[in-house]
């Protein structure tokens, strides 16, 4: 067979079963990206309130994506002391880093007082268009929370007191037991009544309907035609809502796709089914984590024969493309199918 399992992997594996630090920071000052030459969330010395910091196990293990220090804190306005803030930093419209970044902190929410709750961000868009994103909306709703919860900072503030809890998930890097305790918590909210369980059932996950991306693989559509020629069902995620995709997932199909943050989503259900397809022998670790700490059953596997590169262009970073569509699909039929 040319699939074989990966061979390596590309970030760190690391399952924590301790909480995320959390604490209260008095006189913190929050800059947002693009309003100074660092940005974070700093403590009254200029050193970065370290709940706050935000990495990535790319290129070396916690590499920082925002600034350690600000050693020249300007004055800056200083809050009103009658609300009660809960540090988000900063949010992405992209879903994966709102999944790694965002929702990753808010395992620590106020279950209960929230009539002084603020929900501390800043974002290059405004909050009414994250909530038009399906995810966003669907996720913060789950929550029981409404768009009066939340404050967007466009310009450096201080904060008499705000509680900042440290990120449950770090990109390549590691993930905690709390943050799919979470996502379930989450889909029992928005699923309370589950969905038909479809165990025989197989999907592919299919990015051919995608208009830009990181990686695309240019004739997937000759491998999702051959793949439901064989009785493997083609679904399109971008196309679908949040809510539509989580009742995919409680489902419990077989789920096969490239390595895609659409994946990730299964963790709102726990011990999912995943066989994610690479693009190379080394498996890019962050769906490892997912599935690490949703206990779920998965495979990684890559095309031997390997995958012609195709270089940059039509709103993707590097395209692909499958050298023998067909014979792959038969491969993955007989994996997948028995």
């Amino acid at each position: 067979m040319a699939l074989k399992d990966c061979t390596g992997f590309v970030g760190r594996r690391l399952l924590i079963q301790d909480l995320p630090s959390k604490r209260d920071v008095r006189n913190a000052v929050f800059v947002p990206p693009g309003t100074a030459p660092q940005w974070g969330l700093f403590e009254p010395s200029g050193r970065s309130v370290p709940e706050a910091m935000l990495y990535t196990g790319a290129g070396s293990l916690h590499t920082p994506l925002c600034s350690r220090d600000y050693p020249d804190l300007a004055d800056c306005p200083v809050l009103s002391d009658k609300f009660d803030y809960f540090f988000l930093g900063n949010i992405n419209p992209s879903y994966l880093y709102f999944f790694a970044n965002v929702l990753s902190r808010l395992w620590s929410l106020p279950p209960y007082a929230r009539s002084r709750l603020k929900l501390v961000f800043s974002s290059p868009q405004p909050l009414a268009q994250l909530m038009a994103q399906s995810y966003f909306r669907t996720v913060v709703t789950a929550l029981d929370l409404t768009e009066d919860h939340f404050m967007q900072v466009l310009s450096p503030a201080r904060f008499p007191r705000i509680t900042v809890a440290a990120a449950a998930f770090e990109e390549l890097s590691l993930v905690h037991d709390v943050f799919a305790d979470l996502a379930h918590s989450i889909g029992r909210k928005i699923l309370p009544e589950g969905a038909q369980d479809h165990p025989g059932r197989v999907l592919f996950f299919s990015q051919e309907k995608l208009s830009q991306g990181n990686v695309r693989v240019e004739n997937e559509s000759v491998l999702t035609a051959a793949l439901r020629a064989k009785g493997i069902g083609t679904v399109y995620p971008s196309q679908m809502t949040f809510r539509d995709q989580l009742k995919l997932w409680a489902s419990n199909p077989l789920v096969i796709g490239y390595n895609d943050a659409c994946l990730h989503t299964s963790i709102f259900f726990p011990q999912r089914r995943v066989v994610t397809l690479v693009h190379s022998p080394d498996m890019w670790a962050n769906q490892c984590l997912v599935d690490k700490a949703n206990n779920n059953h998965a495979r990684y596997l890559y095309d031997s024969s390997g995958l012609e590169p195709v270089g940059a262009g039509g709103g993707f970073q590097m395209n692909y493309r499958i050298p023998d569509p067909e014979k792959l699909a038969d491969e993955l039929a007989d994996f997948t199918l028995g």
